[in-house]
């Protein structure tokens, strides 16, 4: 399975990335070390604009290879609160990533805030077989497209 992470051009030599450790998100809470990826890169670059006030500028994507015998554990729409995709987020979401983390399993699938069709992956860093499992392929130089600026809602 590929996936895609968008990080910043200052942390493109960092791998794993470590923005978990540091900060929290909309499923984890800080020091729960998960790498935050998509299914194409862009969905990537849309969860990264959501998160933006403006349009982000010098990002790479780090082309990452998980083994397909990788375990997931999987959260559908139907397992979260109505309240999900909004902040502040829920704690609950949270909870499935800890458990996720109890749960021995290597990935988490998660419906995406930005089009709950489609799935995003967190990546357990810790997990035995993370190294084993899991190969940064490529870094490269992510633009995003002036047009993509924030506007204001009319």
């Amino acid at each position: 399975m590929i996936l895609y992470h968008l990080d910043k051009w200052k942390y493109r030599d960092v791998w794993p990335p470590e923005g978990t450790l540091h900060a929290d998100g909309r499923w984890n809470k800080p020091g729960q070390w998960i790498i935050y990826t998509s299914s194409t890169i862009s969905l990537a670059k849309l969860e990264i604009l959501a998160n933006e006030n403006n349009l982000p500028v010098k990002r790479v994507c780090m082309t990452i290879e998980v083994h397909e015998s990788a375990e997931i554990f999987e959260i559908d729409t139907h397992d979260l609160p109505g309240n999900w995709m909004i902040k502040p987020y829920p704690t609950q979401l949270v909870n499935h990533t800890s458990r996720f983390l109890n749960s021995g399993k290597l990935l988490m699938r998660v419906p995406s805030a930005q089009s709950f069709r489609e799935r995003n992956y967190l990546l357990n860093v810790r997990h035995a077989e993370f190294h084993k499992a899991v190969q940064l392929m490529d870094v490269s130089e992510e633009p995003f497209d002036s047009r993509l600026r924030k506007l204001p809602i009319v």
